[in-house]
């Protein structure tokens, strides 16, 4: 089984609640090498890690009980190098910031760059598409639905997540001339390109209007846990 298939086995046996052991195991055994002739391509990097994220997020979540509403909580819980990918030790940052973000510094608001990353994160990092945040699940509340991603499929599945977390998401108010979006948008500003950014994304979905000056309000963000959101 190639790594990508590992990855949707894995988050497969989450969703049935299957013991996920064998899995982890197997992604840990496998070489660098291996992980790097599986992973040659770039949808297949990025479905891999969505995937993983997705599937590891939940197993830890059980295992540790973090408390997400608190911002230490979640900094030891997203920080932990308690996943091992290629004999690799890895933390959920690490998957979401470094390579699916291609080295973001995480609290910078997808303004910055990190001066220098691993070896591992440059050559398994990809270039960002800012629909990843609405196919990764941290396990609370206002996080997007869970699906598995394919290689073969990536575009049209980021995009179904895209246009499912938005509809939910996003409320134009006419007699204010505003919108509210997810806090998704403030937190990772730079990755949306700004609140310019964030307008031509929804202007361009057909969600704000196309002839208005719209003003942004961010929702806040329900940390309480919520395992298993898995799309339906």
């Amino acid at each position: 089984m190639n790594a990508v298939a590992l990855s949707i086995q894995l988050l497969l046996a989450v969703q049935d609640g299957s013991d996920t052991t064998v899995l982890i195991n197997q992604l840990a055994a496998m070489t660098v090498e291996q992980l790097a002739s599986e992973l040659s391509q770039e949808n297949s990097r990025r479905a891999f890690w969505i995937n993983c994220y997705n599937a590891f997020t939940q197993i830890l979540i059980k295992e540790k009980s973090p408390d997400l509403t608190s911002q230490t909580g979640r900094m030891n819980f997203f920080g932990d190098d308690a996943i091992v990918i290629a004999g690799e030790k890895l933390s959920l940052n690490d998957m979401e910031h470094g390579m699916l973000r291609h080295s973001k510094v995480w609290w910078s608001m997808g303004h910055l760059q990190k001066i220098s990353a691993g070896q591992f994160e440059k050559q398994f990092r990809v270039p960002l598409d800012y629909r990843i945040h609405f196919a990764l699940n941290c396990g609370a509340t206002s996080c997007p639905a869970i699906r598995y991603y394919e290689p073969e499929q990536l575009n049209e599945q980021l995009e179904k997540a895209t246009e499912s977390f938005l509809s939910q998401e996003v409320k134009y108010h006419a007699h204010s001339n505003s919108v509210t979006v997810s806090k998704l948008f403030d937190w990772y500003s730079g990755d949306f390109g700004g609140k310019k950014g964030t307008l031509r994304i929804l202007n361009k979905r057909g969600l704000i209007p196309t002839d208005k000056n719209v003003s942004i309000r961010y929702r806040e963000y329900d940390w309480s846990v919520l395992l298993h959101k898995f799309d339906q």
